[in-house]
């Protein structure tokens, strides 16, 4: 038996999908944790997060780039990762900007500072090797051949993604915590194929770190 975990966020926490890959794939668990840590079971082979992982501080991330080029014409639902310079100063939107200036010559969303603490969060666990940034959309649009065009948000966009993870997981029923369920389980449709070793990895070819040492990179 393997055991893999999807990740994803939500307001206040983490939604995380266990799924056992062996024999058959089987969604174990769906549950909400805060704080992250205490999700993390020992058995888990992989935990594929939805949440930047390694920040630039000299520009746009390359996996970022592949993964909008990837999804188009739905690239922007790929958001720009803050630099690692602004990670300081999740509680001061002013200064994480000012921060993120000095350092790259661009400031932050404040949908990108709203995930800072999110990314904290991540950044004091990702020492632990199982632990590695996916994207649920490019799961999706990987699982299905192209991107999907309906919105996530939307009933419609759901059905299609639900019917996606059903083609992994058919004894799938109705996911609770909205997108952010399906996410998850995307996510952890991600970390299977890492465990497996068949995961694509964005950028192809030689992954950089940052200045911490965290790869750059986008696995699906």
């Amino acid at each position: 038996m393997v055991a893999v975990a999807g990740v994803d966020g939500r307001r206040g926490g983490w939604v995380v999908a266990v799924v056992e890959t062996d024999p058959v794939p089987t969604l174990v668990s769906l549950d909400f944790a805060a704080p992250l840590r205490g999700a993390l079971r020992e058995d888990l082979a992989v935990i594929a997060i939805d949440m930047p992982i390694g920040l630039s501080d000299s520009g746009p991330r390359e996996c970022d780039i592949a993964a909008r080029r990837l999804l188009q014409p739905h690239g922007t639902r790929v958001f720009p990762a803050p630099p690692r310079v602004a990670l300081g100063h999740a509680d001061d939107y002013d200064a994480a900007c000012r921060a993120s200036i000095a350092g790259t010559g661009k400031s932050l969303s404040k949908q990108t500072w709203n995930l800072l603490h999110s990314i904290a969060e991540v950044d004091a666990l990702a020492d632990d090797p199982r632990i590695v940034e996916c994207h649920p959309e490019v799961a999706f649009a990987l699982i299905q051949g192209h991107p999907v065009d309906e919105r996530k948000k939307t009933p419609a966009g759901r059905e299609v993604r639900l019917g996606l993870l059903r083609r992994w997981l058919p004894d799938l029923g109705n996911p609770a915590y909205g997108d952010d369920g399906l996410d998850a389980i995307a996510c952890a449709w991600s970390a299977a194929r890492i465990a497996a070793g068949s995961a694509l990895t964005l950028p192809a070819g030689e992954v950089p770190r940052d200045d911490a040492g965290r790869p750059m990179r986008i696995c699906a």
